[in-house]
Formats: structure tokens, sequence, C-alpha cells
């Protein structure tokens, strides 16, 4: 395979970069770590990877970690790149991919239904890999296609490895703004552009399907740093992005287009737009005299530059309607191929991104509007079309941030189980146009089972009541990258998913590390915008089946009560915070906002979803993704379970998402982290549950081992393992001496969270 090769070709780069760079000691100490790491994967006796890591001098751990860490990184370019090549492939072999607009269209013939799918970049810190990081790592992605490329990979691989992959500081809300916008530049923007022209090819003139917001600069929930000052901000580089890249595409469409009007007829609309424009700017038109006169789209394209340039545009619409001016001149006169080419493609772009980018959604929690201070009410007093409203348990909530802003979407946003079963009845009192389901929230709150149960319940008692009402409702899935968070392939979620009013409107939020993992490259960016839409369009067109949900409901609660049960037990919380580096969270710079939402409120219910489930992570249990699962269907009939398993695209999904995170977990690792527990009298019962729960998922499946049925990925997690135990085994060590006083750790400590993060592909 392609990606064994890459990954072989990158794991040797590094390893000559090492020896270049600190020695080869460092390259001995490495391997001979991994060697006893497989060693211990393949039965043979842990002590001894645990003896060799903690022999290592501070400095030499804190390089190993590094080493491993980059090995990460490497790999995880290359994975990324292989995805890539294998879409290529499909295309070439005239093979149509599952996860494909060809495919959608094919399935739907000409039935094609209207969609409305909104993708919204979130300010949740989760992403532990730096901008300058994420660079590199587009780079290296190219240099893997070109031949004999070892010597700037070199430089690239040098030039992460002097790097620090950790932030010295927490980013603040323009930072965040910052980073969220090179998604945009590095990708989104040209990817977007290119799904919305192969949509078009297949249905002539339709209103774009997806749209793209963000909570970057505008996520109160939690964060005291944002405020109507960073909403202004985030707005203003939207539009200074957006003008400069629209300046630059105007120059070289400008150019291209040297079309002479004593060769071609042009419009009488495009002449008496230009003398609009000559009589609008006169200094402007005496400075370029009678340049291009003769070639009007030149001439016109370039009042249109200095438009941009001067920031003279009051509305994106603005410069639509010069370009649509364009377009009819050119298609009026022979001229629809140079219409089609790069003129199109910008008429394309601002239509989907105006001067906006991505409109900012403001975000509040519903207790800070009850007595709102001034930063608040300024905020909801600047925000734009949508407030989203956190902590929503009654239309009351809403009610007040409706007063308070000229939003006209106020959107209540149901988080806990109880709030999930009260939702339709809030709904009907508001008759609101759009209502967000929060994935992390539920599942913290009863688990991963009962919270994917009642959000189901939710949106189908949503879309009858909607249905009821004659009224068009959008639901907003709050999905994180984790299982637990409600993560999981964005194509298969949305096929298992309840459906808006009409079917196929709905937004999901992108958040922390799936936006680089998903976008990062803008060949996967278009592959990932393309799934997205592509399960949209037949989610809308589909019926779902009708199944009997069978036990499914008794289980859900049968799950969620040993949930709770283990979390309300005494002693949990000291446990919890022992047995993983939920503290130590705080130190990495990865967001602008506190880790917990009020710090004098009991520790659990003020701690945000995102450290809950990164702390489960880092120790690789990954309990908030599984644990009451195996409690609730070792109960039910085997043979029901697996009916539902293969006739119902919601059970599919969870059991799926399920074995991934089960395969992920390491149960045998976090023992390990029992070293830095007082009262370890819990974990028998949470190793029970881990071990009913891989069991009862095997027997639905009918599979031997987990993952059996997808041996690509299988062999991912095998290969990564031996590269992720030795920094779990490093940082049980490095936990211990910080607890114990030694300050100084401190780096190394967050160089080992950045690198399981890295090996795992998943923070929260």
């Amino acid at each position: 395979m392609a990606v064994r090769e890459d990954v072989r070709l990158l794991g040797d780069l590094l390893g000559r970069v090492l020896v270049e760079q600190e020695g080869e000691g460092l390259l001995q100490d490495v391997e001979r770590v991994r060697a006893l790491s497989r060693s211990a994967r393949a039965g043979g006796p842990r002590d001894e990877l645990r003896a060799a890591v903690a022999g290592l001098p501070l400095e030499r751990q804190t390089s190993v970690l590094r080493a491993f860490a980059l090995y990460f990184q490497l790999a995880n370019v290359a994975e990324q790149q292989h995805r890539i090549r294998r879409r290529g492939e499909y295309a070439s072999e005239d093979r149509v991919a599952r996860e494909s607009l060809a495919a959608a269209f094919e399935e739907l013939g000409d039935d094609v239904p209207r969609v409305s799918l909104g993708l919204v970049l979130t300010a949740h810190p989760t992403e532990a890999a730096r901008r300058t990081v994420l660079a590199a790592h587009g780079r290296i992605a190219a240099l893997l296609e070109e031949d004999d490329a070892r010597d700037a990979l070199l430089a690239e691989i040098t030039a992460l490895w002097q790097a620090d992959e950790v932030r010295t500081r927490r980013p603040r809300v323009v930072d965040e703004i910052r980073n969220g916008h090179w998604f945009f530049e590095q990708s989104l923007i040209d990817a977007a552009e290119r799904l919305l022209a192969d949509f078009r090819r297949r249905v002539p003139g339709a209103s774009p399907p997806f749209r793209f917001g963000t909570w970057i600069g505008g996520d109160a929930d939690g964060n005291p740093l944002t405020s109507a000052g960073t909403l202004e901000e985030g707005r203003r580089r939207a539009r200074e992005l957006l003008r400069l890249r629209y300046r630059t595409e105007v120059r070289e469409l400008a150019a291209s287009l040297g079309v002479s009007s004593r060769l071609t007829a042009v419009s009488e609309e495009l002449l008496r737009s230009i003398a609009a424009d000559e009589a609008a700017l006169p200094e402007y038109a005496r400075a370029i005299g009678d340049q291009n006169a003769d070639e009007p789209y030149r001439r016109k394209l370039s009042f249109v530059w200095h438009r941009l340039d001067t920031d003279a545009y009051a509305a994106a619409g603005e410069l639509l309607a010069d370009l649509d001016v364009l377009d009819r001149s050119l298609r009026a006169n022979r001229g629809s191929r140079l219409a089609d080419s790069e003129l199109a493609a910008l008429r394309r772009r601002v239509e989907l991104f105006g001067f906006e980018l991505a409109p900012i959604e403001v975000r509040v929690h519903a207790r800070d509007v009850q007595d709102p201070d001034a930063r608040i009410r300024d905020l909801l007093a600047a925000a734009g079309e949508t407030v989203i409203v956190s902590g929503t348990t009654s239309a009351d909530d809403v009610r007040r941030v409706a007063a308070l802003t000229p939003a006209q979407n106020v959107v209540p946003l149901f988080e806990s189980v109880d709030t999930l079963r009260a939702a339709p009845r809030i709904y009907e009192e508001l008759g609101c146009a759009e209502v967000m389901v929060g994935y992390s929230d539920s599942a913290k709150d009863a688990g991963y089972l009962a919270a994917q149960w009642e959000i189901r319940e939710a949106l189908v008692a949503l879309g009858e009541a909607a249905h009821r009402r004659g009224a068009e409702l959008t639901i907003f899935h709050g999905r994180g990258g984790s299982a637990g968070r409600g993560g999981g392939p964005t194509f298969d979620a949305i096929l298992a998913t309840p459906q808006g009013e009409p079917p196929g409107r709905l937004k999901l939020t992108e958040q922390g590390e799936t936006i680089a993992f998903k976008y990062g490259l803008p060949q996967l960016a278009y592959h990932n915008l393309e799934a997205a839409l592509s399960a949209t369009l037949l989610a809308a067109a589909g019926v779902e089946p009708r199944i009997d949900a069978g036990p499914l409901p008794g289980l859900a609660e049968r799950s969620a009560a040993a949930y709770r049960d283990l979390v309300a037990a005494p002693g949990f919380v000291e446990f919890f915070r022992a047995f993983t580096p939920v503290d130590e969270l705080a130190l990495l710079n990865i967001g602008s906002r506190p880790a917990r939402r009020n710090e004098g409120s009991e520790y659990l219910a003020s701690l945000r979803a995102i450290p809950w489930v990164f702390a489960w992570t880092q120790n690789r249990c990954l309990l908030p993704s599984w644990y009451g699962c195996g409690s609730a269907f070792e109960t039910a009939d085997i043979d029901a379970l697996r009916e539902l398993y293969r006739q119902w695209p919601f059970f599919r999904t969870l059991v799926q998402n399920l074995e991934m995170t089960l395969a992920k977990s390491s149960i045998e690792i976090a023992a390990d982290y029992l070293a830095l527990v007082d009262d370890a009298s819990l974990w028998p019962r949470i190793a029970a549950e881990h071990e009913r729960t891989v069991a009862c998922v095997l027997e639905i499946v009918e599979a031997d081992e987990l993952l059996d049925r997808h041996p690509v990925v299988q062999r991912s997690i095998r290969v990564r393992n031996p590269y992720v135990d030795p920094m779990n085994a490093i940082q049980v060590e490095l936990l211990a001496r910080y607890r114990a006083g030694e300050e100084s750790l401190e780096p190394a400590l967050l160089r080992s969270i950045a690198g399981i993060a890295a090996g795992l592909r998943n923070t929260g």
C-alpha cells in the first residue's frame, strides 16, 4: 500500500533528522522504547517499558516524547494524503465513490430535493496543533506527490523538530479568529466553490445548498473575553480577507479578459455600467484616462478593482451585480466559455462568502441573561442574524435573549436529558425556526447510549411538531470530534439522523481538531464537504425505515443508570482527578476560555464536556464513549440487537462508532494510571464494564475482534499503539513527579498531552 510506503519513508527521514539534531543516542533510545512497547503489546512484561522510560533523564524523556509525537504528525499526513489518492483512483477508474455527489445523484435520479446544509466552525478549543505545524503538514502532503522530494521533506521535518509544537501562551479570541480564517484561506474558499460548481452542473441555476457559519469571536458561553469588540473584530478581519482575495482575482481576471470591442460586440448594459462608474468615480476615471477604452471588460474590472481596493462596496450584492453585468455581456456575444471560467468561479465565491466569509453566530448562556452585565448586553445588541442560547430550560430563557437583540433567529440549545425531553414543548411555545441539540453535555449527563437515544427521540418529536404546524424547522446538531461528544463519520451520521422539516434542513458544528483533519488539505476539504452535502441530499429524499425500537428505550435507561451510578459514586471525583490529567489540561494553551464554566460550583457539574472527554482520552480509557453500554446490552436478546443493527441506520451507526471507540481504547494502558490513585476501588467496576461492552459489541456485529470488517482502520490502530504506549508511560511518570511538586516538569508534561492527542487523532 502506498500509505505504508509513505509512512515508512517519513519515519526513516525522521530518524535521520533525530540523529542530525540530537545524535545517534536519541534514535537508539527511541528504537529501544518502541521495541519494548511492541513486546508488551505482544504479551511481554510491561514493567520493562515502565522501567526504561523512568530511567531516562527528563531531557531525554522530553526528546523521546517529541520524536513519537512528530512521528504521528507525519503518519497522520500520510494517511490523509492516501485518502486523497484513493478518491483520485476512483475517478481515474470511472468508479463512483460512495460518499460523492455522483453516487447521490445516481440514486436520486431527476428527483433532487432542496436542501439547506449549514457548517458552523466553533470556538471550542480542542485543536492542540499550532497553525505553524498545520501549515507544514500541508507542504509535506504536497511533497509526497513529488518525485525525489527527500531533501525538501527533510527540511520540513527539521523545521517541525525545531519548532515548539506547544503554545507558550494561551490564545486570545483574536488568535482563534485568525486560526479559523486560516482554514478558509487554506482550503475552504476554493473547495466550496468547486463543490457548488459540481452541484450546479447537475442542477443548473440552483441556489447554494450549503453555507458556512462560525461562533469564533461571538461565543460568550463561559468565555469572559468574548465581547462586542471581538465580534466586530471577527467581522472586520473576514471582510478584509475577502476584499483582498477578490481584488487579486479581479486583477487576474482582467489580465485574461482582453476582449476587444473592435472585434467583438459587447452589451449596451456593460457600456452604460462603465459610464456610470466613470461618473461615480471621476478622480479614478481621470487617473486611468482612456486606458482599456476598447477593452470594455478590462475597463469595467478596473473600476471593480478600485472599489475593492478602497472598500467602497456597501454589500456583496453590489459586487455580484457588477460581475453579473460582465457575465450577461459575454454570454450575449459568443463568450459563454469565457463567462464559464474564472469569472464564474469568482461569482460563485462571492455568492457563497459575500464579505462575511462565515456569519458569526453569537452564543450566550441562559443564566448570563437573567441579570446581564454590560458586556452581554452590548454583545447581544451587536449580534447579527443568529443567537444561540445555551442551557435553555424554558421558553422564557429564549424570550429574555430575544428582548435584548436585533437577531431574528434566536435558537434554543437543549443539552441535558431533561431539556431534550422538554424540547418539543418549548418549541411549540416559541415557534422558532431553528433548534439546536447538544451531544456533548447530554452524553456527559447520561452517557453515550442514553444521550444518543434521547437526542433521537427529541428530534423525531420536533420534526412531527413542525410538520403539524406547517412550519419549516432547521435542526442544528452540536457534534464534537469524539464519539463521547457525538463524533463519528459525518456521512453516516447524517443518514442516520432524524430530519428537520422539511427534511434536509440541518446544521452541523465543526469543532477543534476535526476542522484540521477534515479541512486542512484542500483536496480533503472538498471530499469532506462533498460527503456532507451528498448525505444531506440522500437523507432529504429518503424515508427512514419504520423500525420498531424494541428494547432500545429500556436499554438507554439501564445504560444511563449504570453511568450515573458510577459518576455519583463516593470518591469518583477524587478518582477521576487523580486517574486522568484533567486538572493539568488547563495548563495546555489550546483555547481562550476556561475549562470550567463556574469555578465556584460543584466540580463535575461545572466541568465542560471537552475536558471531561479529553482527560479520559489521554489515559486511553475513553470512558464517556462507552460506559453503561455493556450493562445495557447484556440484558437484551442478542438476536433482537443484531436485527436492529442490520435494519436500522441509527442503531448501526451508534454501534459502529462505539466499536471504533473501543478499538482505540486500551484498558491495559489505562491501568498504568492507577499508580497515581490513592483509592482504586472504582477501577474493577470500570474494567468489568469495558470487558462487557467489548463482548456485547462483538456479539452484535458478529465478529471475533473489533474492526474485523474494517482491516485498514484496524491495522492503523495496531500500528499506532506501540508508538502511543510509551508516551502514556512517560506521562504517568511525569504526572506523579509534577503532582509531587516538580513544577519544572510542566513543559514535558504538556508535550506528552499534545503527543498522545496526535497519536489518537482525538482530544475532546
